[in-house]
């Protein structure tokens, strides 16, 4: 019952701002030069010339309400309302200041937003930024993987295994076995969406082509490498589950036989950092110990639409 006092309250309360702000505007018209000066609002009021309510001015309302409560409703009132995440906020500040979490060199906006930053940074730093491009690129190469996968689903297998009159049929004049035309194919730029896709955020000195138009599978015309944040590995099997499709390039060589991943290659991953994609549709961050592992399960698979043993090539954009 009290909840919904409060609320009707608060309705109320804005009711009444918006008939004052409309009575403001009526008498503005009538006004004149003389009484303009003395009846000009301040800053935080609602005059004749406010188009719209600042976050502030709102705050400072529900507050000018909440103080005209009895003191054992105004608490509620303000949790209720739409500023009650601030109200906790506030407390929550006001009590890390207290308990010396959070230091403040002086009670004022500036002094509090600098702690705040400085608070922020531990988490929000660069080692943030760096997961989070770690896990944009992962997302970035699940993309890859599905494109791959679709396109083995529509044709029977991944570009590299096809018979060589459906390469020539797919292909035309571009070559499936060279990277770039791969992801020029018509079919694979629609499963990647973006050409965005293809450059890693973890690789900056990469730079995305602006669209797909103007490359084409068929007519030779292959997206270019310095476009490109991610290998294939031509024994990628859509028949083998444990065999790897795609990796960052940041792989030492074009063999996944000793291959680690190296720092100074993709400025966003150190050394012993990588991602890969396996054909079972998973993608993995992974690091050197991981990529062993994952390599000899990639080289001891066997079956599928290539003969023994698996490749374990690796195309790399140069």
């Amino acid at each position: 019952m009290r909840k919904y006092i409060l609320l009707n309250l608060a309705g109320l309360f804005v009711f009444f701002l918006f008939t004052c702000m409309f009575i403001s505007c009526g008498k503005s018209g009538k006004s004149n030069p003389e009484s303009e000066e003395s009846s000009k609002p301040s800053t935080t009021s609602v005059g004749p010339k406010a188009t719209q309510f600042t976050m502030p001015m709102v705050a400072e309302a529900f507050k000018y309400a909440a103080n005209k409560l009895p003191e054992e409703q105004r608490k509620d009132f303000l949790q209720e309302s739409p500023i009650g995440e601030l109200y906790d906020a506030t407390e929550k500040v006001n009590r890390a200041v207290q308990f010396g979490e959070l230091k403040v060199s002086e009670t004022t906006v500036s002094a509090l937003g600098e702690a705040i930053y400085g608070k922020s940074m531990d988490r929000y730093g660069p080692s943030y930024r760096a997961r989070v491009n770690r896990i944009k690129c992962v997302n970035n190469l699940k993309r890859v993987n599905i494109a791959m996968l679709v396109f083995a689903g529509d044709y029977g297998a991944y570009p590299w295994h096809l018979l060589p009159e459906e390469k020539k049929q797919i292909f035309g004049k571009g070559n499936p076995e060279h990277l770039g035309t791969i992801f020029a194919q018509r079919d694979i730029q629609g499963s990647l969406g973006y050409p965005s896709t293809l450059r890693s955020p973890c690789d900056p000195d990469r730079k995305a082509i602006a669209e797909f138009k103007g490359y084409s599978a068929r007519e030779n015309k292959p997206i270019p490498h310095a476009a490109i944040s991610y290998g294939l590995c031509p024994g990628g099997d859509d028949q083998l589950g444990t065999t790897i499709v795609s990796i960052t390039r940041n792989v030492s060589g074009a063999d996944l036989k000793g291959a680690a991943f190296l720092g100074n290659v993709m400025k966003g991953l150190e050394a012993s950092q990588g991602n890969l994609a396996l054909s079972d549709g998973s993608v993995s961050m992974m690091d050197n110990a991981q990529l062993k592992e994952a390599s000899l399960h990639h080289a001891e698979s066997r079956g599928g639409n290539a003969p023994d043993p698996t490749s374990t090539k690796i195309w790399l954009p140069k």
